[in-house]
């Protein structure tokens, strides 16, 4: 991955400075911008027994309501899934087409005033109707509803961590962050670059 068009700014620190510490110092460089941009100092990673706990939480109408989203973009999706193609165009000629899933696919969730389960439900569902084996998430404070729908979307890890080193951790890979293939979800000027 490369970070292009990106211009100098005079911050202390921007995100292509973010981008390219994260890249070289990997966890240290995380670790320390999770601190001090997130304001975090619990672990990272978020246990399943940590979203299950959290989870139980959520009121039962609105787990309720997840469930159904859930479904829903999993209908929606399966139906957007590319199908392998096999044609025979002469005889003992044969053109395949085949669609192979991405192994590791990174979702984004903002986690700014607001808990956005729908952000989560709509890059995470999707990957996995695709067959993506590995759905990593991370949202800088996964509030229990954000939990629950991760649970329920089959995310493999959820990562507390948000903004430009978080999608830098998801791009190059960490100690702790594995690298993904891919990285979807909402953004701006800020979580883009």
């Amino acid at each position: 991955v490369a970070v292009t068009g990106v211009q100098t700014c005079a911050l202390p620190i921007c995100v292509a400075g973010i981008v390219n510490r994260v890249r070289r110092e990997g966890d240290h460089a995380l670790v320390t911008f999770v601190r001090k941009f997130d304001g975090l100092t619990l672990p990272l990673e978020v246990t399943t027994a940590e979203m299950k706990q959290a989870a139980s939480q959520v009121p039962v109408d609105v787990r309720r309501a997840i469930k159904q989203a859930a479904r829903n973009i999993a209908r929606v999706s399966a139906k957007q899934v590319p199908k392998r193609l096999n044609l025979q165009v002469a005889p003992g000629v044969e053109v395949e087409q085949r669609v192979e899933p991405l192994a590791r696919v990174g979702c984004y969730v903002p986690g700014g005033r607001f808990p956005l389960p729908s952000s989560l439900l709509m890059t995470a569902v999707p990957a996995r109707v695709a067959g993506v084996r590995d759905v990593i998430a991370v949202c800088p404070r996964p509030e229990p509803v954000v939990m629950f729908a991760a649970l329920e979307a089959g995310v493999t890890h959820l990562f507390r961590m948000g903004g430009a080193h978080a999608v830098a951790a998801l791009a190059y890979g960490t100690a702790t962050v594995p690298r993904v293939d891919k990285i979807v979800g909402p953004g701006n000027r800020y979580v883009a670059k």
